[in-house]
């Protein structure tokens, strides 16, 4: 065998994925925008944000929230203390609103 050559094992299965790209992910689209609109109620540019965060103790910059505005991707901690922030929960900051009812597991009876 040569380098750079493969030979198949018996028990080797290859597999081809397919990626598709059908735009961008309507959860995260929602968060992104609730992140902007959070932070466009308070008044606060992204450098107070930060200065604030820091004054807390909280390691952040710019570019992790212009991120999270962006792509509406964000650690659960750092959304958590940018809800605090805002003055917000961190259900509405992912979109989500307070008065709408959720369907719970726990109201599905099992027949």
């Amino acid at each position: 065998m040569t380098l750079g050559s493969a030979t198949a094992q018996p028990d080797v299965v290859e597999a081809a994925v397919s990626v598709t790209t059908a735009g961008p992910d309507p959860v995260l689209e929602r968060v992104a925008v609730a992140l902007r609109g959070a932070r466009a109620r308070t008044g606060l540019s992204e450098e107070r944000v930060i200065a604030i965060l820091a004054a807390k103790g909280v390691a952040a910059d710019v570019r992790t929230l212009r991120r999270a505005e962006r792509t509406g991707m964000i650690d659960l901690a750092f959304a958590s203390h940018l809800a605090d922030l805002y003055g917000t929960t961190t259900d509405c900051m992912a979109g989500r609103r307070p008065n709408r009812h959720q369907v719970s597991s726990l109201d599905l009876r099992v027949r």
